[in-house]
C-alpha cells in the first residue's frame, strides 16, 4: 500500500471518528460549559463555544503528527494490515491514536495549540476548550474500549 494511501486512510478513519456530527459538537461543548461554569449567561456560552475551534481544525493537525510518528515507529507490514479495513484494526487505530494523545509530548501540543487562540493558558475559555478536548478523548476512548470488548 502506498505511503498516500495510508495517510488518507488512517486520516479518514480518526477523523471520522472525532467529527462525525458538528451540530452534536456545538449542543456537547454548550452542555458542557454550562456544568462546568454554572453561573454564566447564554451569550456567554455562545461567545466561547465560538472560541473552541472545530474538532476537525485541532486534529487534523494531531493526526497528521499521529500518522508520521506511526510510520516512523511500526513496520510498514503492520501498518497495512491496520488499514486493511476491518472494524477491529478501525477499532485499534483510533485507540492507538488516543494513546498518542495522551502522551506527554501532546499534552503539552494541545496546550501550545489552545494557547496560540487564547489569550493565555489560564484563560476561561482556553481551560474550558482544554478540558473539552481531554473530556472528549476519553469518552471516545471508553466507547472503542466497549465497542472492542463486544466485538471479541
Amino acid at each position: 500500500m502506498e505511503e498516500a494511501k495510508i495517510r488518507e486512510y488512517i486520516h479518514q478513519v480518526i477523523m471520522k471518528k472525532f467529527t462525525e456530527n458538528e451540530e452534536a459538537r456545538q449542543d456537547a461543548l454548550g452542555e458542557f460549559i454550562a456544568m462546568t461554569m454554572p453561573n454564566i449567561d447564554e451569550g456567554a456560552v455562545r461567545n466561547i463555544k465560538s472560541m473552541i475551534p472545530s474538532i476537525a481544525e485541532l486534529y487534523d493537525k494531531w493526526i497528521g503528527m499521529f500518522i508520521d510518528r506511526l510510520l516512523e515507529t511500526v513496520p510498514r507490514n503492520q501498518i497495512e494490515e491496520l488499514c486493511s479495513g476491518t472494524t477491529e484494526n478501525n477499532s485499534s487505530l483510533v485507540l492507538i491514536y488516543i494513546m498518542f494523545m495522551e502522551s506527554e509530548r501532546m499534552e503539552k501540543q494541545v496546550a501550545e495549540d489552545i494557547a496560540a487562540y487564547a489569550p493565555t493558558q489560564n484563560d476561561e475559555a482556553g481551560n474550558i476548550a482544554s478540558e473539552y478536548i481531554r473530556t472528549k478523548l476519553t469518552l471516545i476512548a471508553e466507547q472503542q474500549k466497549a465497542k472492542d470488548a463486544i466485538i471479541q
